[in-house]
């Protein structure tokens, strides 16, 4: 009879536990991002799928943005630090100027771009 009591309240204890008990936040924005779409009208030229940002630590990014120039492809690097402003939430800070504000969600980032005469949306997802 003792035996049957332990099995079923180990039985018991193993069900009981799901992982959902301990979940653990992974979200960070250190790593590779991959564009995928933007906020143009156009579809995303092959071109600027090549385009990568990586998020070092201590609030360092570097990435290679390529753009589309008639036939050719023009990459320009770029090297800039970053401020966490809340949770999920980052500025993007090149030679004192502010280049975007950037919101992540999970594996997506969104990286919004502001001008005097427009607003860009860049979509990236998390590649490593």
């Amino acid at each position: 009879m003792k035996k049957i009591f332990i099995l079923s309240l180990t039985l018991f204890t193993l069900l009981s536990c799901s992982p959902d008990d301990e979940t653990v936040d992974t979200t960070t924005i250190l790593g590779t991002w991959k564009l995928i779409s933007h906020s143009d009208t156009n579809p995303l030229p092959d071109c600027m799928k090549q385009t990568r940002i990586i998020f070092i630590e201590h609030g360092n990014l570097s990435g290679e943005i390529y753009e589309p120039n008639g036939e050719n492809c023009d990459k320009t690097n770029l090297v800039a630090s970053y401020e966490k402003e809340t949770e999920t939430s980052y500025t993007v800070i090149g030679s004192s100027t502010i280049l975007a504000e950037v919101e992540l969600e999970s594996n997506k980032l969104i990286w919004t771009e502001k001008s005097s005469t427009k607003t860009r949306i860049l979509n990236f997802i998390k590649v490593k």
